[in-house]
């Protein structure tokens, strides 16, 4: 099983699904953002330098969604579900950019958007290691002062007055 919750109580379970849906939220909010943009520079050709952009930000928004444990309970069908909302987020935004000044409608950004998401779905489920990367906790180090050792060369304090 990918998402093991173990034993919890019900609060921290709803607290945990929606911390972690925070982040498919967040990143689809910085795609939506950030494309709202005019572009100034604009070369017309099949293969642009951003459809690797499109293809590696939406392979990270199918692999956070396809990560929440109401999806990581069914494997093959949160799956399937991660790349068709993340297909559907990317056709929606491409329409969207439409409305933008100097940004049009573009069907192999939306293709980029689509194979980046199963991909990355893909190696997210077969691919053990990469999982196991994604799924580490982050532990950080507290800097906590050393004891001193102690010296042969001090005396010990006397309790006599």
């Amino acid at each position: 099983m990918i998402c093991n919750l173990g034993r919890m109580d019900a609060a921290q379970s709803v607290w945990r699904e929606r911390r972690a849906l925070a982040w498919p939220i967040l990143l689809a909010g910085t795609i939506t953002w950030c494309s709202g943009f005019a572009v100034v520079n604009v070369k017309i050709t099949a293969f642009a330098p951003d459809k690797v952009g499109h293809f590696a930000i939406y392979g990270m928004l199918a692999t956070a969604l396809v990560r929440l444990p109401a999806l990581a309970r069914w494997p093959v069908l949160g799956a399937w579900w991660a790349i068709a909302v993340t297909s559907a987020y990317g056709l929606g935004d491409e329409f969207r950019q439409s409305f933008t000044i100097m940004r049009m409608f573009e069907w192999a950004d939306w293709l980029a958007d689509s194979l980046g998401a199963g991909l990355a779905v893909g190696l997210y489920l077969r691919w053990a290691r990469y999982r196991r990367f994604l799924e580490t906790p982050l532990k950080f180090k507290q800097n906590q002062p050393e004891p001193e050792p102690p010296s042969r060369d001090r005396v010990a304090p006397s309790n006599s007055v």
